[in-house]
């Protein structure tokens, strides 16, 4: 009986998850809005032993990439943090977007 309660006590507690935004920035917002770029990225973590943020820098050559000969303005990033199984499994999704202005 106590097996049984702590077994399904052990799946409750796994299923439970928590997902958040951590830091919004905006930059300045072009006049013309029209051609929107955006780049996304994403790293699990498990065991909370995340030793390295480089997946972070590939935001900025994607973006870079999609805006080839222009300028990326009105930049809006979002951190967002997803915790599962009682931060066991982490998820964080890196995403921006912005707009693409040719000179």
């Amino acid at each position: 009986m106590l097996h049984r309660i702590i077994s399904q006590g052990m799946v409750v507690l796994g299923l439970v998850s928590c997902v958040h935004v951590q830091s919004v920035s905006l930059t300045q917002i072009p006049e013309k809005r029209t051609n929107k770029v955006t780049a996304t990225t994403e790293k699990w973590i498990f065991f909370a032993a995340n030793f390295d943020n480089d997946f972070v820098d590939k935001i900025s050559e994607d973006l870079r990439e999609k805006c080839s000969g222009g300028k990326v303005q009105g930049i809006l990033t979002k951190d967002e943090y997803a915790n599962y199984f009682i931060g066991l499994v982490v998820k964080r999704r890196i995403t921006a977007s912005g707009y693409c202005s040719k000179a």
